[in-house]
């Protein structure tokens, strides 16, 4: 969430949304980002890689990498995907009824 604020285009909609799908919880983060982002999606989520390296904002180039991280060592899974200028992520969790209500 810190970096949709610090890098989506400003004043624009960032859609979340959580569902559950059979044994997975879903949670899928969408908004426009405010730079072209000129690299490979995959490169996205390594160390010290930001998106666009004419920013001048603050940052590491950390976040995402870090998102990631945490998300596989809980055992969920983390995807980026870019359409045009539109930046997705997608987060899964296993599901199990035993934390969660049905």
């Amino acid at each position: 969430m810190s970096n949709v604020c610090k890098y989506s285009l400003e004043n624009t909609r960032v859609y979340v949304d959580v569902t559950r799908e059979e044994e997975q919880l879903k949670l899928v983060i969408k908004n426009i980002s405010a730079q072209e982002l000129n690299m490979p999606v995959e490169e996205l989520t390594e160390r010290f890689v930001r998106g666009d390296v004419s920013r001048t904002t603050e940052g590491s180039g950390l976040g995402l990498s870090i998102a990631r991280s945490l998300v596989t060592a809980q055992g969920g899974t983390f995807t980026l995907s870019l359409d045009g200028d539109l930046f997705k992520v997608t987060i899964t969790f296993p599901y199990s009824s035993t934390f969660l209500p049905a």
